[in-house]
């Protein structure tokens, strides 16, 4: 598992960021926009339109990143994320078989092969 990147909360943003981002995303729909019209215009093969779109993006998120708009995630943070997750929707399963006067699930760590 590898360090991921993902979008920050709005919430999380500047002002300043926030501006930045409404300009860039507006210049980057209508970049994607004029690309598709040329594909769609046979002036773009289907190799090229998605060799430019996947550089517009891939612009558009080395951009965001060092703007701070991505915020990385480690694997670690990642494992600790899908645990809460995972004792969430526990609880929330326990709680219903509780009500249906089932007995509760546990999680167990099973470690197979480890040398």
């Amino acid at each position: 598992m590898s360090t991921i990147w993902r979008p920050k909360s709005p919430r999380l943003l500047t002002e300043a960021q926030k501006k930045a981002k409404l300009k860039k995303d507006s210049e980057y729909e209508i970049a994607h926009l004029n690309l598709s019209a040329d594909f769609r215009k046979g002036k773009l093969t289907q190799a090229e339109f998605e060799a430019a779109h996947t550089k517009q993006w891939k612009d558009y998120e080395d951009w965001a990143k060092l703007n701070g708009l991505y915020e990385e995630v480690t694997p670690e943070q990642q494992l600790a994320e899908v645990e809460t997750r995972l004792t969430e929707e526990m609880n929330e399963a326990n709680s219903i078989r509780q009500a249906l006067g089932l007995s509760p699930l546990q999680l167990t760590e099973k470690v197979i092969g480890v040398v």
